[in-house]
């Protein structure tokens, strides 16, 4: 509705709309505002790429981490929080190692694996009778999440039909012919339908922008294409029952590269190599809860104030010393560092309640100060 307020053309509706919808519901769905309100935000305060991909973020986080005298751990597998009389106070990995914590724990991983198969029943009980039913029942998934195509190619695309120049390349780019393209896209995977027939996608080729990632004079190329988790009618079959196999993930990646290609006839000639990934197979090497990268899906109900869940929203659990965070707490998914953030400060409050208050107003006032200044 708002797009259709303030634009005419179908060729800025469609991307608009396809950006909007990236919080995985069909643009038409109302309240959907709220990815257009994310879409602003792409330009100011605007969107950036550590130089060399974004495990060069990881690696100066890690590097932040151990400057500190901080531990990072991989490879161990938390099979359950410990609770001890009300209190989160470690966790135990796979083999029975456990961990102890001497302040609290904080969970990055969303609200149903964490509540529902990470903790003991009977400790979320005792801190609130009513929290598993409604982790269960009302943090809802509308069964979309990604296909990710991964491509090294030998020259970059070329948008030869829409009067390409290298120096036109961004670093992200639509495919998103109209509305009803992006609705359709959507929607279909809502019932478990794989939208391939006439494929949207999102694409991303860093080398536009950043050589670093790629040897000399080549590049290389991810595509979202947004598909169901659970495939209808396929239910038992396939990787983890959701129906993907590898026949069908890569015919899927098929269509999708030959619609691409109309846009960029360069593109199947450049491919050296690629690599697919199904939603199954994507949702088991990150953890993600159902494919779903957010964790959950990111619609107005379970936004702000009620991400996940209104008793659980201010990154603090009926359960003493255990927070939450991640792309399941406020504002959500996306690489923006706010739920770290904010939880890290929510935290430190429990910690250090009177200095922390201090310092936020300390912080409120300068900020004013400078707002203030700045605007004159």
């Amino acid at each position: 509705d708002n797009i259709n307020e303030y634009f005419d053309s179908e060729f800025l509706k469609a991307p608009l709309a396809r950006l909007s919808a990236e919080l995985s519901s069909p643009p038409s769905q109302k309240a959907m505002a709220f990815g257009a309100m994310m879409m602003v935000m792409r330009h100011e305060p605007g969107m950036a790429r550590p130089r060399g991909g974004t495990g060069a973020l990881t690696e100066a986080l890690v590097k932040a981490v151990q400057s500190l005298g901080g531990v990072i751990l991989t490879d161990q597998k938390v099979e359950q929080v410990l609770v001890d009389d009300g209190k989160a106070v470690g966790v135990r990995v796979a083999g029975g190692k456990e961990y102890r914590a001497n302040k609290g724990v904080i969970s990055s991983i969303d609200a149903k694996r964490l509540f529902l198969h990470l903790m003991d029943a009977g400790d979320v009980n005792t801190a609130d009778p009513n929290l598993l039913e409604r982790v269960d029942r009302r943090i809802s998934d509308n069964n979309e999440t990604i296909l990710k195509i991964d491509c090294a190619l030998s020259e970059p695309l070329r948008f030869e039909h829409h009067e390409h120049k290298d120096e036109y390349l961004i670093g992200s780019i639509l495919i998103a012919d109209s509305v009803n393209h992006v609705e359709k896209a959507h929607t279909d995977c809502t019932i478990g339908k794989i939208p391939d027939e006439d494929p949207s996608m999102y694409i991303v080729m860093p080398t536009g922008l950043d050589p670093s990632m790629a040897p000399e004079g080549k590049h290389t190329l991810w595509i979202e294409f947004f598909a169901p988790y659970q495939i209808a009618g396929a239910e038992g079959t396939g990787l983890k029952g959701t129906g993907w196999t590898d026949e069908l993930k890569n015919k899927v990646a098929d269509r999708v590269i030959d619609k691409l290609a109309q846009y960029s006839p360069n593109l199947k000639h450049s491919i050296i190599a690629r690599h697919v990934e199904s939603p199954a197979e994507l949702s088991q090497r990150v953890g993600f809860y159902k494919g779903n990268y957010y964790h959950f899906d990111m619609t107005l109900d379970q936004m702000l104030c009620f991400r996940p869940l209104p008793e659980i929203a201010n990154y603090k659990t009926p359960i003493d010393g255990l927070f939450l965070t991640g792309a399941g707490t406020h504002p959500g998914g996306s690489i923006s560092g706010l739920p770290g953030r904010n939880c890290a400060r929510v935290f430190l409050h429990e910690q250090h309640p009177i200095a922390e208050t201090l310092n936020d107003a300390k912080d409120t006032i300068k900020s004013t100060v400078e707002s203030v200044f700045k605007s004159q």
